[in-house]
């Protein structure tokens, strides 16, 4: 027997940043140890986690896909055939030939998800010549809190704080962080604690102040701390007088929102905003994490980025130690941006991007007037929206994609508006290929499906250059059957279509040692020798450099938005489904719609799989709070029925107050492996799915940036009788 001990690089939160040890023997992976040298893990990732334990388990499902598969009957029929990889990527690649040849290269999409590499679909693309990679983690993640920093900053802020020197925390939804940015949070010095957040949490309940707004309306709530702090004088006037722009024109922006009027249109009241805001301002050094529910807010999600930005810069809490330093990536790592070869994709045809002329900042207009558009921290800008790809799917507007790619992402589950991604995966599109791990509902509606390795079947560097660190994870376990990394099915497809000489690596371990060649060692050999390597972080460096904005400031009235017809300040929109801007659909419809923060044990729409994790959270709850339920005549556990103008789902109840009265909480994700994956049930997507209810109207998202509703819309719920 030989046993091997391999540094893993866990991804089971999606953001790749927790290290384990793994022991591996004869090929087989046995068990999961703590990596207690590593500073990117947890101290739980491997004695408690359950998604990291699962991992042995999904590894070795029986039911993995194995082999390509090629659709024989209709669409969700599930009928199919089993072929090598030499027909499916010649047969797709012949297909997509076609395609550009009639339509035109932008008629070709991707819906891609975060557990893959991400940089080869894109270099792909780039040189295919489609602009319509639509990215569906980054608008409702992080992506648009990550470009609202780089055009009001000109760089990104990291995610969370310092652990040893941030006095004030603010956990802005942070609880719905995930791996090494649950590390920082948890396990952080601070003295005082700010949550906002509308559910209740155990990070919540210990907070020195909890904020529990309005789902929608935290921009709202952002102006209100800032007349706080602007009117009281709490800010930092050498820095404001020094480095920001527009500092005047805010002043009378937040002058606009009375605490009296912030009280009204937030529910929290007035006092508690006043207290946050002077406890933010006078306890320093202060730092406001990103936090994901705030990308689900639609028309405020980059309202509110702008917000917390301007938080940051008035209090002289940005680019300091403990405050929100800005992200160097480490000097030594060849870049995820250079990868791409965003060079390559011709600007008339990166022009032709869905959804760019809609959301002009975070689209190419906003783009080409950043002035450093080369800086890999600009790498959220390109790529469609997903609610302007899927409307080309279904109407034709203003061109139709007719081949698909879904790659890392379950569509069906994860964006909005399940019914429209049926109707657009069925019906729309000539060619839908999936890139899976297990069949899905979305692969059910697939052409041709892929099957591609789970992460302990290859090695990895961390794809989120949001810090100065590279941290790897080693290939684990031979590959399995006819698995293949993505890498290898967008290499077979690039060289099939004329890209071979931009693929010279012939596999995904030949890349990554391509990219540490600046450390002088293999992926391996910098594994063994450590497993991470972090450079000194780099504090107050606008002091030499400035901001890289088009002021050379923190441009708190953004000139990038004014040049795209925006209001250049941050302002406040009701949500575009709200008791307020809708009351007569609140009328049938009257509590609040959002979705729970992530289980534990789940990751979005995966890990269903796992019978572990099944057990542990084996069925969809619905958080309602016990003066809503006894309305309804609803005890914990009975069955309840979600409904909205789009659609209805079944969840059982979960009586808590860590809802308000006025909200109802669905879980998220759920779909049922165990169920018959042909047509109707698509492994029953449409009986708990939360997006059977969610909302992918454009005019629904964020003005400049796509961010689409993932919550704060309307419903209504009753007791669902046997």
């Amino acid at each position: 027997m030989t046993q091997e001990i391999k540094i893993g690089l866990c991804k089971g939160c999606g953001h790749d940043q927790c290290q384990f040890k793994a022991v591996v023997e004869d090929g087989k992976l046995v068990k999961l140890l703590n990596f207690s040298e590593s500073p990117f893990t947890p101290t739980w990732t491997t004695q408690g986690c359950p998604k990291n334990q699962a991992t042995r388990e999904l590894l070795y499902d029986p039911r993995r896909l194995n082999y390509p598969l090629k659709r024989k009957g209709a669409r969700g029929e599930g009928k199919w055939e089993q072929i090598g990889w030499d027909q499916a990527l010649d047969e797709i690649a012949e297909r997509l030939s076609d395609i550009r040849e009639q339509y035109g290269a932008e008629a070709v999409g991707a819906i891609q998800g975060f557990y893959n590499e991400q940089w080869d679909i894109g270099r792909f693309f780039n040189l295919f010549g489609s602009p319509n990679l639509s990215n569906i983690n980054s608008p409702i993640c992080s992506g648009v809190e990550a470009f609202m920093n780089i055009v009001c900053i000109g760089g990104i802020t990291c995610y969370g704080p310092p652990t040893d020197k941030v006095k004030c925390f603010v956990m802005w939804s942070g609880e719905h962080w995930t791996g090494s940015g649950i590390k920082q949070q948890t396990e952080t010095k601070a003295e005082k604690t700010i949550v906002v957040n509308s559910t209740g949490s155990p990070q919540a309940r210990a907070a020195t102040i909890w904020l529990q707004p309005r789902p929608g309306t935290d921009t709202a709530l952002g102006l209100g701390w800032l007349n706080v702090i602007i009117n009281e004088e709490l800010y930092d006037k050498e820095f404001v007088e020094k480095w920001t722009y527009g500092f005047d024109a805010l002043k009378e922006r937040v002058n606009e929102f009375p605490l009296e009027r912030v009280e009204k249109i937030t529910w929290v009241p007035k006092q508690k905003i006043i207290d946050a805001a002077r406890l933010y301002a006078t306890t320093k050094p202060a730092s406001i994490n990103w936090g994901s529910a705030c990308g689900h807010i639609g028309r405020n999600a980059a309202e509110t980025e702008r917000v917390r930005i301007a938080l940051r810069a008035i209090t002289g809490n940005l680019d300091i130690d403990g405050g929100n330093h800005l992200i160097r990536p480490h000097s030594k790592l060849i870049s995820f941006k250079s990868l791409l070869l965003d060079e390559m994709l011709p600007v008339a045809q990166y022009r032709k991007s869905l959804g760019g002329e809609r959301f002009r900042v975070m689209g190419w207009p906003g783009w080409e007037l950043l002035p450093d558009k080369k800086s890999q921290r600009a790498f959220t800008s390109r790529g469609s929206a997903y609610p302007a790809l899927m409307h080309s799917i279904r109407t034709g507007e203003p061109y139709r994609v007719r081949a698909v790619f879904t790659t890392a992402c379950n569509p069906m589950l994860t964006v909005s508006d399940t019914k429209h991604c049926y109707d657009g995966l069925k019906h729309g599109v000539d060619l839908h290929v999936s890139l899976e791990l297990f069949q899905t509902p979305t692969s059910m509606l697939a052409d041709y499906v892929l099957p591609i390795t789970f992460w302990p079947e290859r090695s990895t560097i961390n794809f989120l250059e949001h810090s100065s660190s590279v941290i790897v994870g080693q290939q684990l376990v031979p590959k399995a059957y006819e698995r293949r990394d993505d890498y290898d099915v967008w290499r077979g497809l690039g060289i099939r279509l004329g890209q071979e000489k931009y693929w010279p690596w012939k596999d995904l371990n030949e890349v990554h040692d391509y990219r540490l060649q600046n450390f002088g060692m293999t992926l391996d050999e910098f594994a063994q020798k450590k497993g991470w390597d972090t450079e000194a972080t780099d504090f107050n460096s606008h002091e030499r450099v400035g901001f890289q904005t088009p002021t050379g400031k923190v441009e708190l009235s953004s000139l990038i938005f004014e040049a795209q017809g925006y209001d250049p300040l941050p302002h406040f929109e009701e949500p575009a489904e709200s008791p307020i801007s809708r009351p007569e659909l609140a009328r049938e419809y009257p509590y609040i719609l959002i979705n729970n923060p992530k289980s534990k044990f789940y990751m979005h729409s995966q890990f269903r799989h796992s019978a572990s994790l099944r057990k542990r959270h084996n069925e969809p709850f619905v958080k309602i709070h016990p003066e809503t339920a006894e309305r309804h005549g609803i005890k914990d556990g009975d069955m309840v029925w979600i409904e909205n103008r789009r659609g209805k789902i079944k969840q059982k109840a979960k009586i808590s107050e860590d809802v308000r009265p006025e909200i109802v909480a669905p879980d998220f994700g759920w779909w049922f492996p165990e169920k018959p994956a042909e047509e109707p049930s698509l492994f029953g997507v449409w009986e708990s799915n939360f997006n059977v209810l969610s909302c992918d109207a454009m005019d629904y998202a964020a003005e400049s940036a796509p961010s689409w509703n993932l919550e704060a819309l309307l419903c209504n719920i009753c007791k669902a009788e046997d």
